[in-house]
């Protein structure tokens, strides 16, 4: 059964900027992309601890994301300040909150991939544990696809995930992402590669 799309209503984005990290200032992070029920935006440094104590911290959160362990404090902050954007990147990690009260309930984005030998976007997400169970990975993985496409101008996008993790396999699955293969990453392990063409996911779209 194909997976309920978002409407453009229900889906906005914002217009692609220039790809330097803005400096810090009072104003408002920027949102990237909005849906019924989420927001993804970029970090701000208020949201460095938050997402040390929710996230990184956790370990049955990190068992299945990236080397599968809780980081440290410090390593945390280090990887937050390297890997997610906090200016007007639209790709790299983000902050992905959830309406009404923008609580921060994860972590979302789309990064380059090299896992097939082609400069491709990897689309991901990280959810802290009151979040599971809610069809959240679903409904910001829909988004992230239709942002690749429609706004990237993406060929294909992937999605990495351990073998283990049956939840997010399930997931990648119910966005019509199909496995390829299995690839060991130096810095993750095991990982299986799933795929959508922009050309298959425009027929979803159709359906």
């Amino acid at each position: 059964m194909a997976v309920p799309l978002l409407s453009a209503r229900e889906l906005r984005y914002c217009g692609l900027m220039d790809q330097k990290p803005a400096p810090v200032s009072e104003q408002p992070p920027l949102v990237i992309l909005r849906t019924p029920r989420l927001i993804l935006r970029a970090a701000v440094e208020e949201d460095i601890s938050i997402l040390q104590n929710l996230i990184f911290g956790d370990s049955d959160v990190m068992r299945f994301a990236f080397s599968g362990a809780s980081m440290a404090r410090e390593a945390a902050e280090d990887f937050i300040r390297r890997s997610f954007t906090f200016g007007e990147n639209l790709t790299g990690m983000a902050v992905l909150t959830e309406k009404p009260a923008g609580e921060i309930i994860g972590f979302a984005g789309l990064s380059p991939c090299h896992a097939l030998e082609a400069d491709d976007f990897e689309i991901g997400f990280v959810l802290a544990r009151r979040a599971w169970g809610r069809g959240i990975a679903t409904e910001i993985g829909e988004a992230q696809l239709a942002f690749g496409f429609e706004q990237l101008k993406c060929g294909r996008l992937l999605g990495l995930v351990d073998p283990r993790n049956a939840p997010s396999i399930h997931a990648l699955e119910k966005l019509g992402m199909r496995y390829v293969e299995t690839i060991e990453e130096p810095k993750r392990g095991s990982r299986r590669i799933f795929v959508i063409e922009a050309a298959e996911w425009r027929r979803r779209r159709a359906e």
